[in-house]
């Protein structure tokens, strides 16, 4: 117990800025991943729709994100992260506001509601997600880096945790409160509305930060340079490959829980809250992984991990293998995006760390997209355990790229400058 407690109580050695970013995190976690994420699939399935239009609604929050990836570090190296952040607070709240509206907007606009909602509230986290990076960063030293990001994982993962299992009960909850079943739109648009409002209460820590550029101690000097493109270019084909299985199961384990398994959203709460719980702590062991072996070795290890906890959901469709492969993914995606961060922010100057996080961001946003656009296809066509199939190879070879470039690092590192690489730990 004593080993799981010290993470948190290492917030205290954190300066300020760290800590209002922490809370900030968690608190848009709560509302962002957990409520809103774990409703609107369900919401949408109840207006009727089916596995392609919920590609669809899923391929256009990654496009959202897509598109504001670039403006979104341009703002922030211009108008400043904290102000950026807590813009992007703002357009994603009135994107969660957005979609409980959808039966009330005119007939003609009622397909495109929903895809616009999702746009606006992927676009508004995107402000807030790629201004976080490069703000972390500045606010740590690179001793207490690799444990920053970690915990910022774990914080993200333990607000997921409350909205989910939250976001679970409120169907059942207001649909007594209404007299609906469950098989009605109402408890669920009722019940995103609560994503909004707690999201508002993020927007007080990002403008309450000082901005600081640096830390004392912080003694990187990383040369400028021109910008890495053939580094930022081997990367974003890792995260193309790599995000793969995690990105199907994002998209669509709700959906195939709710429609092919027939549970109910309960026990769908039930099982994404076991996962997210494992989520709290899996980052933890993550600074660790890094002082062994290096960010480069450990993003290679949680990759081919996360690949194979779909092999569950393919091989048992019942309710465990669908846990088990919820489980999996969750945990370890709230591994691998920590230290993905930290292995791409210690390659790039701290010019163009918005930049390159907001193109490799953007590069992230159009898989995802493609993954859940195509995978709806893909579902309506064959199976949901052909598309989980599918994102378990593409996984695999996201692992063997990235193990290439932990053996010869030379590759992805290839034209930046020898001092600019210093302290990665590979």
């Amino acid at each position: 117990m004593q080993r799981l407690i010290r993470p948190f109580s290492a917030i205290s050695r954190f300066n300020r800025d760290v800590k209002l970013l922490l809370l900030a995190t968690g608190i848009l976690a709560v509302s962002f991943f957990g409520v809103t994420a774990l409703l609107k699939i369900l919401y949408i399935l109840r207006l009727g729709y089916g596995p392609e239009y919920v590609g669809l609604f899923g391929a256009s929050g990654a496009l959202g994100y897509m598109a504001m990836s670039l403006p979104s570090g341009w703002l922030g190296e211009r108008w400043g992260v904290s102000r950026t952040m807590a813009l992007g607070a703002v357009v994603t709240t009135v994107g969660m506001i957005m979609l409980p509206l959808a039966e009330s907007v005119p007939l003609w606009a009622r397909d495109g509601w929903p895809i616009a909602s999702q746009i606006i509230q992927a676009g508004g986290y995107a402000m807030f997600s790629i201004n976080f990076v490069p703000a972390l960063m500045a606010a740590t030293s690179p001793e207490n880096r690799n444990s920053a990001y970690a915990l910022s994982s774990t914080l993200r993962s333990l607000g997921t945790f409350v909205g989910t299992v939250a976001g679970g009960l409120l169907p059942g909850l207001l649909a007594g409160l209404v007299g609906q079943g469950l098989d009605s739109p109402v408890p669920y648009r009722l019940g995103l509305w609560i994503g909004p409002l707690i999201s508002i209460v993020a927007i007080v820590p990002l403008l309450r930060m000082r901005g600081q550029d640096a830390v004392a101690g912080d003694v990187e000097t990383i040369p400028d340079g021109a910008f890495p493109v053939l580094s930022v270019g081997l990367l974003i084909l890792f995260v193309a490959l790599g995000q793969a299985a995690s990105a199907t199961c994002q998209s669509f384990c709700n959906a195939y829980m709710d429609s092919d398994l027939a549970l109910s959203p309960a026990m769908i709460g039930l099982i994404s809250g076991v996962g997210q719980f494992a989520a709290i702590f899996a980052p933890m062991v993550l600074p660790r992984m890094a002082r062994l072996r290096g960010n480069g070795w450990t993003l290679a290890v949680i990759t081919l991990g996360s690949a194979l906890t779909l092999t569950p959901l393919i091989l048992f469709p019942h309710w465990l293998g669908a846990g088990l492969g919820r489980f999996g993914t969750l945990a370890l995606a709230a591994m691998w995006m920590p230290t993905l961060q930290v292995y791409q922010m210690e390659m790039i100057a701290q010019r163009w760390r918005s930049l390159a996080y907001g193109t490799v961001s953007m590069a992230m946003g159009l898989s995802f997209a493609l993954v859940s656009y195509g995978g709806g296809l893909i579902v309506a066509g064959w199976s949901y355990a052909t598309l989980f199939g599918l994102g378990l190879l593409l996984s695999v070879g996201g692992a063997g790229l990235m193990g290439l470039f932990a053996r010869k690092p030379g590759l992805i590192r290839k034209g930046i400058p020898a001092q600019q690489v210093v302290g990665v730990g590979d």
